[in-house]
């Protein structure tokens, strides 16, 4: 490497990547089965003080888009269209294709079942929100 050279590495070690990118790193894993590396993902994402109900409400959008992806592939629709993206956002479509074929139909709408759950479980005090998405990773994953 010569002096003044940036790459990849150097840039991902240096910049803060946002919690969109991390959820869906976390959702590759999850789909790869990749269990330790998913909770890692969760863990850095809490170790830099994002709040779990964010990291949770995220999450449950992300899958929500891929069961969108889901029913629209099913029905025939336009993807960018059911996903109400923009013009530059149309990229995304190809990446939530992808990860919405590492999960069945039914798979998403019972994450997105859970996740529902846990919110309202943690609400009235039944479970810790961490623990409760924790689990749900897991149990997706294995």
């Amino acid at each position: 490497m010569r002096i003044g050279t940036i790459t990849k590495n150097a840039v991902d070690l240096l910049a803060i990547r946002s919690l969109d990118s991390n959820i869906f790193d976390l959702t590759d894993n999850l789909g790869k089965k990749n269990i330790q590396k998913s909770l890692d993902i969760l863990n850095d994402l809490l170790y830099q003080k994002e709040p779990i109900q964010k990291i949770l409400i995220t999450l449950y959008n992300h899958f929500k888009k891929l069961y969108i992806i889901k029913l629209a592939e099913r029905y025939k629709k336009d993807v960018a269209i059911a996903l109400n993206l923009k013009p530059n956002q149309t990229f995304l479509i190809n990446k939530y294709k992808t990860q919405s074929r590492y999960f069945s139909e039914e798979e998403i709408r019972n994450i997105i079942d859970e996740m529902i759950n846990l919110d309202s479980s943690y609400k009235v005090g039944l479970i810790d929100v961490n623990i409760g998405l924790e689990a749900i990773l897991c149990r997706y994953c294995s």
